[in-house]
């Protein structure tokens, strides 16, 4: 196919393609066939539009500009003051554990590349790391960005899902039809829900399929999303590292769980919420009883949380009980 897509295996009633993107996996599945090329070029250029605006691993991204910027106060595109106003939005709404001023940590900690370039293994070691310098040192009115010297930004936490939110809308607005849109696992969802929902497998790693433990859903809400510190991993001089950078120590979250899936109105608040809540650690319930959030919680030794309505049905993994007030 175009742009390098290759055609997913057909599943009843559904049409799908999947490439390589923003360092994961894009996927794209839509309930009538004859609408799959236009949803794939929007798909495409949502893609594109946010890889230029915040790649972190792209010298000549509009972000990367920004990082290199030795000014306190530049001016940005409508483009990345939109990212940059999502970022900062759910920094403040999650109490500071999404925060986009880590950049400095995930370079301390070897993620200064695309992970698929970045091997399993790191020789040099892990640089000393200090807490991020804190999303409330960032200030956007408008399009006007102010930030102390040295802050290095980074949109992980929130760019891939907005892209997944963009790319849905779009392609569903461009053939009138129910689509998914899949990007590493953050999902976005438009149109009329099919009958019976969107058919999810719920696990560790995105790329697992059905392989590994976990759960099958029907998924009806508008979005969901996956974080996990059992993938994106790599090691410098044997110590394990993972995407998931706590602000608060600099270092990857070492917390109560491995795994958070959250279902929302958004991809963006979903993978907001499930980042948020790695993260927390502790307070994951918590903060995610705040939001009326439905929730797949898995604990480092495999167990498994369901909270806020998530069902039981097909769940694969022994339960824990809920904190109290779960």
């Amino acid at each position: 196919m175009d742009g390098g897509w290759a055609r997913l295996p057909p599943l009843p009633g559904v049409s799908g393609a999947w490439r390589r993107a923003l360092g994961t996996t894009a996927r794209v599945l839509i309930s009538d066939v004859h609408q799959l090329a236009p949803a794939l070029r929007e798909a495409d250029r949502v893609i594109a539009e946010v890889d230029d605006l915040a790649s972190r691993f792209r010298p000549d991204s509009e972000l990367s500009r920004v990082n290199s910027d030795p000014r306190p106060e530049v001016c940005v595109s409508d483009g990345l003051a939109g990212l940059l106003a999502e970022a900062l939005f759910w920094s403040r709404a999650t109490d500071g554990l999404l925060d986009p001023t880590v950049g400095a940590a995930l370079l301390a900690a070897g993620y200064d590349r695309d992970f698929s370039q970045l091997g399993e293994h790191a020789r040099a070691p892990a640089a000393p790391s200090t807490p991020a310098p804190g999303w409330h040192q960032v200030r956007l009115e408008g399009t006007v960005l102010a930030r102390p010297p040295g802050v290095l930004l980074d949109l992980g936490a929130t760019a891939k899902a907005s892209a997944a939110d963009r790319a849905g809308s779009r392609a569903g607005a461009a053939t009138g039809t129910a689509c998914l849109v899949s990007l590493g696992g953050d999902i976005a969802t438009a149109g009329t829900v099919p009958a019976g929902g969107w058919t999810v497998r719920v696990g560790d790693d995105h790329r697992g399929g059905g392989e590994e433990p976990g759960q099958t859903v029907s998924l009806l809400a508008r979005g969901m999303a996956t974080s996990s510190t059992a993938v994106r991993r790599w090691f410098r001089q044997g110590t394990a590292m993972h995407h998931l950078i706590d602000p608060r120590t600099g270092r990857p979250a070492q917390g109560r769980w491995r795994t958070a899936t959250v279902v929302a109105d958004t991809c963006l608040q979903a993978n907001a919420l499930s980042t948020a809540a790695l993260v927390g650690g502790d307070g994951a319930e918590v903060l995610l009883r705040r939001f009326g959030a439905a929730a797949r919680l898995v604990a480092v030794d495999g167990r498994v949380v369901h909270q806020g309505g998530w069902p039981i049905a097909g769940e694969e993994l022994a339960a824990l009980p809920l904190q109290p007030g779960g």
